[in-house]
Formats: C-alpha cells, sequence, structure tokens
C-alpha cells in the first residue's frame, strides 16, 4: 500500500485550511467553550456532595479518586459528541463544502448513541486498565512523604504506566472509529470499532508519530497561554482527517467492508 508521508499529509491539510481558517477558529473556540462548561458542572456535581470540600484529604480518597474517574468517563462522552462535530466541519472543508457552526451538534441530528457508546468503550478500558493502580495507589495518596512505603509506591507506578501504555495502545487501534462514523452515522458502533482496528493495523506508529510531529506547536500553544490553539488545534484535526483519508483511498477501508 502506498502511503503518503506525514509532511505530504500536513502540507495538504494547510491548503485546505487556507482560507477557512476563520470557520475553523471560531467553532474550536465554540468547542471549547462547551467542553470547559460541561467539565465545570460535572466537577461541581462531584464536589456539591461533600462535607469538607476544605479539606485536602477529601479530594485523596479512595472513593472520590473511583467517583473522578467514573465522572471522567462521562465528561469524555460528552466531549466526544461535540468534538466529532467540530470533527465533521472540518471534514466538511476538505470536501469543498462551506460548514457552519450548527454543524458542531451534527452528531445529536444523527445517531449520537453510536459515538457515545465508542467514547464509553474508550474510557472504561481505560477506567479498567488504571484500576488496579487506584488500588495499590489508595494509601500512596493518603500518606505523607515521610510515611510513603517505597516498594508500595513502585508497584503504583508500575500498574499506573503498565495501564496507561495499553490504554494507550487500545487508543490508537480505535483513532479512526470516529472518523468512520462520518463516513456512515447509521452502522454499528462495534463494526465502527472494528473497521478502526483493521485500518490501524500497521499504521499505529505512524500514527502516533503524527501527533509527535507537532509537538513544537504544542510548546507555541503553553507559551501563548492557549491562545496558538486556535490555529494548532484545527490543523492538527485536520491532518488526522488527511491521515484517514490516506488510508481510505489506499483501500484499506474497503477490505475492511468485507469482514
Amino acid at each position: 500500500m502506498n502511503r503518503t508521508s506525514i509532511s505530504d499529509l500536513k502540507a495538504k491539510a494547510r491548503d485546505q485550511l487556507l482560507g477557512n481558517y476563520g470557520t475553523a477558529t471560531g467553532t474550536f473556540a465554540l468547542l471549547f467553550v462547551l467542553i470547559y462548561a460541561a467539565m465545570m458542572i460535572i466537577s461541581g456535581a462531584l464536589t456539591a456532595g461533600m462535607t469538607d470540600a476544605a479539606d485536602p484529604a477529601a479530594f485523596s480518597g479512595f472513593s472520590f479518586r473511583i467517583k473522578s474517574q467514573l465522572l471522567g468517563v462521562a465528561i469524555a462522552a460528552l466531549s466526544a459528541t461535540v468534538t466529532v462535530g467540530y470533527m465533521y466541519i472540518l471534514k466538511r472543508i476538505s470536501e469543498g463544502a462551506r460548514p457552519t457552526a450548527s454543524d458542531l451538534f451534527f452528531v445529536f441530528r444523527n445517531h449520537p448513541d453510536k459515538v457515545i457508546i465508542i467514547s464509553l468503550v474508550m474510557a472504561v478500558i481505560q477506567f479498567i486498565l488504571l484500576m488496579p493502580a487506584t488500588i495499590a495507589g489508595s494509601s500512596v495518596y493518603q500518606a505523607t512523604v515521610e510515611d510513603i512505603d517505597g516498594r508500595q509506591f513502585l508497584i503504583y507506578v508500575i500498574l499506573y504506566l503498565a495501564g496507561l501504555i495499553i490504554s494507550f495502545i487500545i487508543d490508537l487501534m480505535l483513532a479512526m472509529s470516529y472518523l468512520i462514523y462520518l463516513e456512515d452515522p447509521a452502522a454499528g458502533a462495534l463494526d465502527m470499532m472494528k473497521q478502526s482496528i483493521a485500518m490501524m493495523k500497521g499504521n499505529k506508529f505512524r500514527y502516533f508519530y503524527m501527533y509527535l510531529s507537532f509537538l513544537g506547536y504544542w510548546l507555541l500553544i503553553v507559551l501563548s497561554l492557549g491562545i496558538a490553539a486556535l490555529w494548532v488545534m484545527p490543523y492538527q484535526c485536520m491532518t488526522m482527517i488527511e491521515f484517514y483519508t490516506d488510508l481510505r483511498d489506499n483501500g484499506t477501508y474497503a477490505r475492511v467492508e468485507e469482514l
């Protein structure tokens, strides 16, 4: 399979955004506001029932960590719906169409359950993989520096890193699921994930390398106190769309449909 280089994919992404940055940055800003508002509401719900929210110990207990992770799953599911809507806007731009801000809510009008299922599967997998570390680290978080058991802390770090790495690999395998959804929202969520796994076979490192190529831009985001994200994130997301299109047009998508 002839694969386009990452540098060429990024060049295509820049060309697609040329003359469309107003729409891309404006809708991204709206996306950020919506996700931030959801996080604030859900975080407020997390601390609302605490008897002493000012007590630092209340935020280090095992129960709080479990609740935090579960609410993280809820945030991921909610965020996915508008994030995929944003990907739809960029996909329309790449196809020469003129999207509007209302397209940000595309998912809500087109089988939102599929996107929610995919996001929940990914979030729950991470939750399960990090659970051993959460259990092992329950006492570590509540102990003072002097009281931390070195062996227990090492076990916690190993379990956490192992869970994080496995979760990251699974995320790479499922990375194309949302874009496959945009091709056919009526298809089954499980089929979308299976197709993504097949498409990413032999392409996971290439996809990871694509993200690493944006490290310099991420540093620019930090130095600009987040302002540069208005330009960097549309560029990165459009490159992701070009990556998917490259896989699809090289025949991977057609072979998947035969599974």
